[in-house]
């Protein structure tokens, strides 16, 4: 498969700068508050259009929205739009060079150096990139909704990293090494804007993604190991093959279709589980008695609907019981195969 990005996409939390400590340029960039960046006198005000490759794009981004696409032409084009009229000094700032152990670089700020007063102004950001087979994306926002699609071209993602602070997550590949996405977002946020939807067509090797107040919803062809939770809303998951993983979730209810497995752990505290597996799957379900915080765990009914279960204790073994489920709730456990309603 032609490896066309590999991608480290990053919404930042102010404070929280841990997610880069491989890279020492990605370390020095985090030491800055988003609106103070070094070097001002070298980044261009205003949307620009140019040839040229990219091996690196930081953006960093406040209040608005954020769209990162791919195209087939041979140019970078930035563009933004804004809620309000606004002068040069508030404008995207942009700085593209060769930086020798990172090849061409871009970065591109929200607004011109030592801004911190922004007011109600939000603006709307647009990024095309041509085809690159080398490339780390790093898109750093405090409260902006991050859109971000380069599925339309077979390639392997080599890190995707999200941390965000508030705002919705959408994100669409064709595979990925390692996908890495966590969020901080509270009841004051719209509904709308508090969801973290990931898609793969192919295959994700490490997925790891955890959420406060904000639904996810994941669907991936294959993923070798994964952990997956968000905490006081819905879980939603889908694969069609998953190697280990792991899903959890609190005040919030787990959906999960997982047609082919090795070993399912699932914890569903207060709501309930609904597992959907293929029709010829074969496993041993384990009611865990603790959770992974120690604590007790007892569900409030267990309802494992095929026709070959049979039951020992906190045990049901469906088929042969080739595949492990464990499971700790207090909760409704439902396991279906595909097709029943």
């Amino acid at each position: 498969m032609k490896r066309l990005i590999s991608v480290l996409l990053i919404a930042l939390i102010l404070c929280s700068t841990c997610l880069f400590s491989g890279c020492d340029l990605f370390d020095a960039l985090t030491d800055m508050f988003p609106t103070t960046y070094s070097s001002p006198e070298k980044y261009t005000a205003g949307n620009t259009e140019f040839e040229g490759k990219v091996d690196l794009l930081s953006i960093w981004w406040q209040y608005g929205t954020v769209t990162l696409r791919t195209h087939k032409e041979d140019t970078v084009k930035i563009e933004e739009s804004a809620n309000q009229e606004i002068d040069e000094k508030f404008t995207l700032h942009w700085r593209y060079y060769n930086a020798s152990d990172y090849g061409q670089v871009l970065y591109i700020q929200f607004s011109e150096s030592g801004n911190f007063d922004f007011g109600d102004l939000k603006k709307d950001l647009v990024v095309y990139l041509p085809e690159n087979d080398n490339m780390d994306i790093a898109i750093n926002s405090k409260a902006a909704l991050v859109d971000m699609d380069v599925s339309g071209f077979e390639n392997t993602l080599k890190e995707l990293h999200v941390l965000t602070e508030s705002g919705k997550v959408s994100v669409k590949v064709d595979s990925a090494d390692e996908v890495w996405i966590s969020g901080q977002n509270d009841e004051g946020i719209p509904e709308e804007n508090r969801e973290f939807d990931f898609r793969a067509n192919g295959t994700v090797s490490i997925l790891g993604i955890s959420a406060s107040y904000a639904k996810v919803d994941v669907a991936v062809n294959k993923v070798y190991s994964g952990e997956v939770g968000t905490v006081f809303n819905d879980l939603y998951f889908s694969a069609n093959q998953a190697r280990d993983l792991k899903l959890a979730n609190s005040d919030g209810k787990i959906y999960a279709t997982i047609l082919a497995f090795e070993s399912l752990d699932v914890e569903t505290f207060s709501a309930p589980c609904e597992l959907t597996l293929s029709p010829d799957a074969s496993f041993v379900l384990t009611l865990k008695e603790k959770d992974q915080f120690n604590h007790k765990t007892t569900p409030t009914s267990v309802s494992v609907e095929f026709e070959d279960m049979t039951q020992n204790g906190s045990q049901y073994t469906v088929g042969s019981g080739e595949k492990k489920i464990a499971i700790a709730s207090n909760s409704d456990i439902r396991i279906l195969p595909l097709g029943k309603s």
